[in-house]
């Protein structure tokens, strides 16, 4: 039967190509996989996480962690929270469509919670269960759309770089934020060793995440004034420190200081934080060719850009990762 309407049918430009379907839903990143990790990814997360994985017991950890707990606890965020979408917290639905484009992964679920004392997000990913982001209603509501990209880019990439078992150890009795030995030697026994790496392994994790972060950002260059907004609204980090003091200006010059100094002669002392060690690890990632590899639209500063071997190097110095800094 003819349409007579057929020319003003809006349903008739809909694309029902099977193989366009596949093609937009099953996004590969395998090209910025480089020596089993991806391209951007800070190599010392990589390194402390293989370490880790050799200690007696975390296999068994990890099992449990991945096909128990994570799954019980996704289905009861599935229960306590509501889903985002086009029509309910569509400001933290469509910060998450842009951060896994411009990620190259499919879109985790976003489950918004009942606000707490606390603003929080977090990543869940185990058997059987579809990656999740889960956040508080404060931040699906109250952050501006850059900083919910970097938020919700920051949790997608500690989903694609498998950060979510070794988050959740944390939960395990005897393992403790920011409880880490004075002394390596002091954590030379069972339970404590793993302590001991997991936190240091947090702050390396957090490069890794904060350069996704920055991947994720409408113009990567905001990064240090996003991170600061962060701060201010007392969204606290991976140790549970809240710093609604932090200093963008100050750090905006210690990064200028920083960046200009040859790697032979790049010393930070104890006095800096460890906020303003991720802030200068992050700006150090927007002079790296790899971030442009990932935002072709976005054009390098003064066409001149580092490679992924001297970030790396700079970026052991500044996170510590040598051992120097706990």
């Amino acid at each position: 039967m003819t349409d007579f309407h057929a020319d003003n049918n809006p349903l008739l430009e809909i694309n029902t190509s099977f193989n366009d379907y596949l093609n937009a839903h099953t996004r590969s990143y395998q090209d910025h996989i480089v020596g089993g990790t991806l391209d951007y990814a800070f190599d010392a997360d990589f390194a402390m996480r293989q370490k880790i994985a050799g200690f007696s017991g975390w296999s068994r950890l990890y099992k449990g962690i991945v096909s128990n707990d994570m799954p019980n606890r996704v289905k009861r965020y599935f229960q306590s929270s509501d889903s985002a979408g086009s029509l309910q917290y569509a400001k933290a639905y469509e910060a998450a469509k842009k951060c896994s484009e411009r990620l190259q992964i499919s879109i985790p679920v976003i489950l918004v919670r009942k606000a707490g004392d606390t603003p929080e997000i977090m990543s869940l990913a185990g058997d059987g269960v579809e990656p999740c982001v889960v956040m508080t209603a404060d931040i699906a509501e109250e952050c501006t759309h850059d900083e919910l990209c970097y938020l919700i880019g920051c949790e997608c990439g500690r989903l694609q770089n498998c950060h979510t078992a070794f988050n959740y150890a944390f939960t395990y009795p005897g393992i403790s934020r920011g409880d880490v030995a004075d002394n390596p030697e002091d954590a030379k026994s069972g339970v404590r060793e793993l302590n001991y790496s997991l936190n240091k392994w947090l702050l390396l994790g957090d490069v890794t995440a904060d350069r996704a972060g920055i991947i994720c950002l409408d113009n990567p260059s905001d990064f240090t004034s996003v991170y600061a907004g962060v701060r201010r609204r007392g969204i606290p980090d991976s140790f549970g420190n809240v710093n609604k003091d932090f200093d963008e200006q100050a750090v905006r010059r210690l990064c200028e200081a920083l960046h200009i100094i040859p790697v032979r002669d790049l010393v930070l002392g104890d006095e800096v934080s460890a906020d303003e060690r991720r802030v200068v690890a992050g700006m150090e990632f927007i002079a790296c060719e790899v971030l442009y590899i990932w935002r072709p639209d976005f054009s390098s500063h003064e066409g001149h850009v580092g490679n992924k071997q001297s970030l790396e190097i700079r970026c052991d110095i500044i996170a510590g990762a040598d051992g120097s800094y706990s």
